[in-house]
Order: structure tokens, then sequence, then C-alpha cells
């Protein structure tokens, strides 16, 4: 009887393991170093700066890392994105990203719904994008000068996902790479 029991043991524990391994975790095509691009309001984000990887904060407020899209104004024609990062081998370096999308048409809302979503220039004076970081106990805002970022609106689960990149200089002229950005979170309305 305790043989049959045995038996029994194994053949459930290697069910099992054979089913958990069916369940894979895909790693991201572009950089596993980075978290996956998805579109289900997993409150993540992350880039390469510099070649570097940095990803969003992990969770210090209950309720959630601090990253956000928001919509500012009952209008629905201002968007706004803040995502904090730190860099992922070294969490005491930490950045901020920012964009600012404004004069939003209905049009461009419905755009977002579709497919891969829509595409907005930085070198378009109604999206704006910045990259921050702390030196010496002193704020470096880093604008944008060129890039996109790509807004997906999932309307039925109120999230916005997307993809960035940009080149950003600083007030003295140090140049920033940002590239393979993605985000995927919860939409605020903060009007």
């Amino acid at each position: 009887m305790k043989k049959l029991g045995l038996k029994i043991s194994w053949l459930i524990i290697f069910l099992f393991m054979a089913l958990v391994s069916c369940v894979e975790l895909i790693p991201d095509p572009v950089d596993p170093r980075l978290p996956i691009y998805s579109e289900s309001g997993k409150k993540q984000s992350g880039a390469l700066i510099d070649n570097i990887p940095f990803v969003a904060y992990p969770n210090p407020f209950f309720w959630g890392n601090g990253s956000f899209g928001s919509i500012l104004n009952k209008g629905d024609t201002i968007l706004t994105f803040d995502f904090g990062l730190i860099e992922k081998n070294n969490p005491n370096v930490s950045k901020s990203i920012f964009f600012s999308l404004e004069k939003l048409t209905p049009e461009d809302w419905e755009e977002m719904k579709k497919n891969f979503g829509k595409k907005f220039r930085l070198d378009n004076h109604d999206t704006k994008g910045r990259l921050s970081s702390y030196a010496n106990d002193q704020l470096i805002e880093s604008i944008a000068q060129s890039g996109q970022i790509t807004v997906k609106y999932i309307e039925d689960l109120k999230v916005l996902a997307g993809t960035f990149g940009f080149t950003a200089q600083d007030s003295s002229g140090k140049k920033y790479e940002v590239r393979y950005g993605r985000f995927d979170y919860f939409i605020y309305r903060l009007d």
C-alpha cells in the first residue's frame, strides 16, 4: 500500500512539473534586462538610458510604484506620464522620465485605441519629454530634442501602454539616449 501511495505521489509531482514547465515566461526579445511589453495594467515601465537598464521603482508605496499616466482635464486634451525609474543593477541611481501630450482631440483618442496606438513625435511643440536626475543634491533636467512616444489606450481596461525613445540634452550640453522604453499603467483622472 505504501508503494502505491509513493507511486501516486511521484506521478502527481511529475504531472505538476510537466504542467508548470508548459507555462514559460517569455523574455523580452529586445533586451531581457527590461520588463516585457504588455498591455494589461501591470504597473511597469523601463528603458535603456545610455545603454544602462532602468526599471520602475519596486513599489515603495502601498498604492504602487510612483509611476503613472494621467488625464489632466475634463476635456481629455492633456495626457501626462511620469515614470520614476531606478538603475536595475544599482538601486541608488534614479531618474525620472516625464511626457506631456497636449491639445489631444477625440480623433487622437480613437487612433490610440487602434492596432499599435498613436505615435507622438517629440519635436512637436504639443508633445514634450524630459529626463530628470539628481547630482550633488541638484536637479538636472534634460529636455527631449528628438524621438517619439507611442501610446495605446485599452479602453475596457482603462490602461495606457506603449513605447518611447528619445535623445535629450541638459543645460551643460551633456547628451542622453533613451531607448527601448516601454510602459503599462492604469490611467488616472486628475481633474
